[in-house]
């Protein structure tokens, strides 16, 4: 009986945590070249850069519901994949290619 009436409140508390709103989000930009890159992450940083391409497992924290946006722009064909947490991954391909993940309360970390 004292085991039981221990476990009731673990249990309660665990059931009343706040949710996380921190996401871990990897992306890949796969070409030749250099390319100009745009990075927009919720409740982190805008960043634009030049980059060498091909760039692997680049990764980043996003802080806040909201929308990932990263866009890429090269003279010659590139593919750019995001990937957030268990999500399935978001890809793009072209001179000019944009992927986006919106963060919501369902995305699951």
């Amino acid at each position: 009986m004292n085991k039981l009436l221990l476990l009731v409140p673990v249990l309660a508390l665990t059931a009343c945590a706040p949710k996380s709103y921190t996401y871990e989000a990897f992306f890949d930009i796969e070409g030749t070249g250099k390319a100009e890159m745009t990075l927009n992450v919720p409740g982190g940083t805008s960043e634009a850069e030049t980059v060498d391409l091909p760039l692997k497992n680049r990764g980043m924290l996003a802080n806040a519901l909201g929308k990932i946006t990263l866009k890429v722009k090269s003279d010659n064909q590139v593919t750019c994949k995001l990937r957030v947490e268990k999500e399935k991954e978001i890809s793009s391909s072209g001179k000019e290619a944009t992927c986006e993940y919106e963060i919501t309360e369902d995305t699951d970390n």
